[in-house]
């Protein structure tokens, strides 16, 4: 049976040594502390009791943080980027005709923030919603000005 005495002069006890050695695995025993036999005789270092010393000496483990493992479904629906998944939707509806001219530069723009983004997180996913966006809403948008155009000279041309 011990007594423990930390280096500020706490003093707690007494305890016999499995339950010192509990108290070390929790981090309550100092690597400065003494341990001090109940019967009165000589106070030692923790480090004499092998046990003790073992753990000790031992490095802290710090348990790494657990990251969420990879949605298999962010790489179809790219949730965590809604510029590409809302570029892509607004690209595919920029192929109707006059509507391209309104909505596909927005969805060029938001295929480019969605590129953007999964650069600056790889994460995210998402980078062929991102292009799908630029190209259909470049030629939603050429097609939609083709076909007013081609509107407007045939309105012109009719008798």
């Amino acid at each position: 049976m011990y007594n423990v005495r930390n280096a500020d002069g706490s003093e707690y006890g007494p305890a016999d040594l499995d339950t010192i050695v509990q108290w070390t695995r929790e981090g309550r025993i100092a690597r400065e502390a003494l341990l001090i036999p109940v019967d009165g005789g000589e106070a030692i270092s923790v480090f004499a009791v092998p046990r003790l010393a073992s753990i000790l000496d031992t490095p802290p483990t710090i348990p790494e943080p657990l990251t969420p493992p990879d949605d298999p479904l962010s790489g179809m629906i790219p949730y965590k980027n809604p510029p590409a998944l809302i570029g892509y939707y607004i690209g595919l509806f920029s192929c109707f005709p006059f509507i391209g001219i309104i909505v596909g530069p927005m969805a060029i723009v938001l295929g480019i923030k969605g590129l953007r983004r999964r650069k600056k997180d790889p994460r995210c996913k998402g980078s062929a919603h991102a292009w799908i966006a630029i190209i259909t809403g470049i030629i939603g948008t050429l097609f939609g000005l083709l076909f007013t155009v081609a509107i407007i000279f045939a309105y012109f041309d009719s008798p």
